[in-house]
């Protein structure tokens, strides 16, 4: 949905970046992508690193999130508000959504420059159409910039365009909505047209985090003129940039002799690992620690000490089995606290130093994710140093031969554990947070909210089997319901408003859920209930990942009704089965996963999305998804198809101490109605025991050891 939980996702994100922000250089222009003041250069960001980039002036107000999302290739989404202030004979009231990719052909070499091709308008309605070609080359304080444009960079001197000699199409450039629909890639005018220069220099003032930037841009603003937000205007933009805090930067310019900008940076390192941190408290084993133990703890027993110790850590152990005279102990364990599995283990291991026994020289531990099971992790304890048993802490420098003692190996399933903990099922748990849920980009209304009490409830009747529920009390709502629905589909997604108006207070879900692993391999999840805001219903996923595999199979199949709009517990009467056959790749490179789903969508249409993200091992993940189905662009509506971005962000980044909780968004241009699924419903398996996948694990070893 285009609802977002919690928080303003482009401020919020901004605010956040003050507080988390990259080491070095931040080179976003005002479009987002790394460049001078509004123009492109060919440098590239830090791989992982994550860009805001708020630009403000009397003409168009732009909000921009960039990702680095390989060394080699930058991403932008952009959404514009064209004549922000309302300017006086102004009539433009565009507000556009756009997205820019950007890709390094070659990198700056000591004679060479940097040189990379963009696609400012990739997707969107082609209001800011333009291509490039670029090259950077930095001496010292000076950097200077060069390009070849197209679209809006041919407007000032253009000449023939070479590519045509490759073919006549590449002579005339389409105008107006370029794409082939509103919303749609715009394939038809890349490339294409006059092409004109552009280009600028930086410069960096030695020892004073200050930088000045002059560039000649062959943008002339024609659309903007012609509505009358800019008179006639000069190419030569000049701008000065300030960082006040690494990381942080804020810059002026005064462009096309016309205005004043002002423009505010920052940029998060995505990569960054979390610092490892040791929960601290007096063990079992010692006197401190034994009178803070409850009555059922047998002070006498190894296994209740461990239990006692890893509950207090964040660890939840399960169970335990060994057979009479072995050397290996496997334990069964959650994690309940620790964003990096690794370092749930590596506590559990520094733990079983303290309780258990010399002669167990091997532990396995088959790690469980909301009682699914992962890959397992065996770790051989004979080798360990006198100092790391003593101390607990890892040395200063892993070397290979200490990695190499921790092995990933397939699951482990304990049928007939020597011990079992006993969690006092059925167990209770309710809890109370202000919340806050905001809709953007909304053409007519670009930001509306719902500030809200959200009551929560789980009633976990065995480890396999909960209920679930929420609740939402509001407390201040502008959401209204002024730009009804014109879908001529089934209206599943775009009356959306009218269940955040008439069910401001009401029930957001209510539903058993049962989580299961058959083996090692298959895993299954299966719900009843009220599902999501807008339907409940009944359904099952099914996931097949073998081990230490880099695809995966998944089936979900869910019958659903749609629900009142007062989010009680009534049902309207559409109902529909929706379903759909998943294929998952866990590629070797960056950690890109992708997913490809083809089934059929809750407007009974039928097609396919395909989804991409990079997650990194701290547990932020960005991605982007598009869906095309039979439904027709005319049908659909404004948009053309369903697309979006999806973003994860652990609140480890912000809070001191162990946290696994994390910030989940999905932010789509606008909300319609067809290639719409249940939300949850379709690869929530695959994604949600990513951090237990073979890969996830081997790549964290060295944060294991001892």
């Amino acid at each position: 949905m285009n609802i977002l939980d919690c928080t303003l996702f482009l401020r919020r994100l901004v605010s956040s970046l003050f507080c988390l922000v990259l080491a070095g250089n931040l080179l976003a222009s005002d479009f987002g992508t790394t460049g001078l003041i509004t123009l492109p250069s060919a440098k590239m960001q830090l791989d992982g690193s994550l860009t805001a980039t708020l630009s403000r002036n009397e003409v168009v107000d732009i909000y921009n999130v960039t990702f680095q999302a390989t060394p080699y290739v930058e991403a932008t989404f952009r959404y514009a508000i064209f004549n922000p202030r309302e300017q006086f004979g102004s009539t433009d009231v565009l507000r556009d959504r756009s997205y820019e990719v950007k890709v390094s052909l070659m990198k700056e070499g000591a004679k060479l420059p940097a040189l990379a091709i963009g696609v400012r308008d990739l997707l969107g309605t082609g209001v800011w159409s333009g291509e490039y070609l670029v090259a950077t080359k930095g001496w010292k304080l000076i950097e200077a910039t060069m390009g070849l444009g197209w679209g809006r960079y041919a407007g000032r001197g253009g000449f023939s365009n070479p590519l045509s000699i490759l073919s006549e199409n590449f002579e005339d450039r389409p105008t107006g909505f370029i794409g082939e629909e509103v919303g749609g890639f715009s394939t038809k005018a890349f490339f294409r047209g006059p092409v004109g220069i552009f280009g600028g220099l930086k410069v960096s003032v030695p020892r004073v985090p200050l930088k000045f930037a002059v560039e000649y841009s062959s943008d002339i603003y024609q659309r903007e003129a012609r509505f009358g937000s800019i008179g006639d205007s000069s190419p030569v933009n000049i701008g000065m940039e300030w960082t006040f805090k690494e990381g942080v930067m804020l810059a002026a310019a005064y462009q096309q002799k016309q205005f004043l900008s002002l423009t505010l940076k920052a940029a998060l390192d995505a990569k960054n690992k979390p610092k490892r941190q040791y929960e601290r408290f007096y063990s079992s084993a010692d006197q401190l620690g034994r009178v803070e133990a409850p009555e059922q703890i047998d002070l006498a027993k190894w296994y209740d000490k461990l239990l006692f110790d890893a509950e207090r850590s964040g660890l939840r152990v399960h169970a335990a089995h060994f057979r009479p005279g072995d050397d290996q102990i496997s334990f069964t364990l959650s994690n309940d606290r620790y964003a990096l599995w690794a370092d749930a283990l590596n506590q559990f291991y520094v733990l079983s130093e303290i309780h258990l026994p010399e002669n167990f020289e091997r532990i396995a531990i088959a790690p469980l994710e909301d009682n699914l099971a992962g890959s397992s992790v065996l770790y051989d304890r004979s080798q360990i140093s006198e100092k790391a048993k003593l101390v607990g802490v890892p040395p200063r420098k892993v070397t290979q031969r200490q990695v190499e003692r921790v092995r990933v190996q397939p699951a482990l399933s304990l049928d007939r554990p020597i011990y079992r903990t006993n969690f006092g099922y059925p167990r209770l748990a309710l809890g109370a947070d202000l919340a806050m849920r905001v809709q953007l980009m909304d053409p007519n209304e670009p930001l509306k909210h719902q500030l809200y009490v959200k009551g929560t409830g789980r009633l976990a009747i065995s480890e396999a089997f909960n209920i679930w529920s929420a609740v939402t009390v509001d407390i201040s709502n502008d959401f209204n319901t002024v730009r009804p629905s014109n879908s001529v589909l089934p209206r599943v997604r775009s009356e959306i408003n009218q269940y955040l108006t008439q069910g401001r207070n009401g029930v957001d879900t209510m539903f058993g859920e049962y989580r299961q692993s058959f083996d090692s391999e298959i895993h299954l999840r299966a719900y009843i209930g009220i599902l999501e805001e807008m339907f409940g219903g009944i359904g099952a996923e099914l996931l097949f990942e073998p081990f230490a595999a880099r695809w995966a199979l998944g089936i979900n199949l869910n019958w659903v009704r749609q629900r009142d709009f007062d989010k009680r517990f009534g049902f309207q009467d559409f109902q529909v089965l929706t379903g759909h056959a998943s294929l998952f790749y866990a590629s070797p490179f960056y950690n890109f996963d992708f997913g490809l789903h083809i089934g059929r969508y809750l407007a009974a249409d039928k097609g396919y999305t395909v989804e991409a993200r990079r997650t990194f091992d701290n547990g932020f993940a960005i991605g982007a998804f598009f869906t095309r189905t039979n439904v027709s662009s005319e049908d659909f509506g404004e948009g053309s198809f369903d697309k979006g971005m999806f973003f994860s962000m652990p609140y480890s980044f912000f809070i001191k101490g162990n946290n696994r909780s994390k910030y989940n968004t999905v932010v789509r241009a606008i909300e319609r109605d067809g290639g719409r699924r249940l939300e949850g419903a379709v690869g929530n398996l695959w994604w949600d025991r990513r951090a237990l996948r073979y890969d996830a694990l081997q790549n964290n070893r060295d944060r294991v050891v001892l």
